[in-house]
């Protein structure tokens, strides 16, 4: 129950932060269509320039957001009293965050890019790119309920409930549990580079793979009930995903280390630079509408 309401909120939040950056970019899309040497006669210039009350205001909102970012990795090392709240939530807020901020801050830049400013703006999107590679390579590594990583003999313990469970409650033979799982889409790789991409098209099949499975086991099985066969197939979908991650574990574990290499020396590079923006900014005196 609490996991639905939690994921109704983050409905919600993407939901309206979609709304929100629509609704700005569609009232001001004949002026940010403009080029730069008019736009100062637009009638929107006062509002949606980057200084005006509008632009000033989406700066500040996207600021805020990608500071807020950073409390995921003090609550992922259990800093400044952050041990509530299982980690999994705490990277799905991260990820709406992290895609909020950026469109943020796009309107209040008004498209116009310049300067050691578009540094960190550009810093910004490689960051939120990057983010969803991490996210795609964390979920290859099984977790928990709480976002722990799990043990290979965790993982191990649960694929051999999931065998139990298909064996004594659906009365699947050996032979037609192999005959499945043999179609269940489990990729034949030994890690290194491409086995990101061999993992995305398995991904990608995954429907196609999943209607096959159905009809394999129906006409098996013409007796049971379609919510059965749904059943039998989503348990079978679930243990050939732990055997892939299991297969991998060593491997996404360390596209994983250096995808952080690489993804944070961007984001220390944004948040340096935005600092420095926002403190010329008080520091010259500027405000909204100035």
């Amino acid at each position: 129950m609490k996991t639905d309401r939690f994921r109704t909120v983050l409905l919600f939040l993407y939901a309206a932060g979609i709304l929100a950056v629509a609704t700005v970019a569609w009232m001001g899309r004949g002026y940010y269509t403009l080029p730069l040497i008019e736009r100062p006669r637009a009638d929107l210039h006062h509002l949606l320039k980057p200084g005006g009350p509008g632009g000033h205001t989406l700066g500040i909102l996207g600021s805020s957001m990608l500071l807020l970012l950073l409390l995921y990795s003090a609550r992922k090392r259990r800093r400044f009293g952050l041990t509530k709240g299982r980690l999994s939530r705490w990277l799905d807020v991260h990820i709406w965050l992290g895609i909020m901020g950026p469109a943020f801050i796009t309107l209040h830049s008004s498209l116009k890019f310049g300067g050691i400013v578009s540094v960190s703006y550009f810093s910004m999107m490689a960051v939120m790119l990057s983010g969803f590679v991490g996210r795609y390579i964390y979920i290859q590594i099984p977790r928990d309920e709480s976002g722990t990583a799990m043990t290979l003999q965790e993982i191990e313990g649960r694929m051999e409930g999931l065998t139990r469970m298909l064996v004594e409650r659906y009365r699947l033979a050996p032979e037609m549990l192999e005959r499945i799982e043999a179609r269940s889409g489990v990729p034949r790789t030994g890690g290194g580079p491409g086995s990101l991409l061999v993992l995305l098209l398995t991904d990608l099949a995954r429907p196609w793979r999943s209607y096959r499975l159905t009809r394999l086991v129906a006409r098996s099985h013409p007796e049971l009930p379609g919510g059965v066969v749904r059943e039998i197939v989503r348990l079978v979908n679930r243990k050939a995903l732990l055997r892939r991650r299991r297969a991998l574990l060593r491997s996404m574990n360390t596209f994983l280390h250096y995808w952080h290499v690489v993804h944070k020396p961007f984001a220390y590079v944004m948040l340096l630079i935005m600092f420095v923006h926002i403190g010329v900014v008080v520091a010259m005196g500027y405000r909204s509408g100035f």
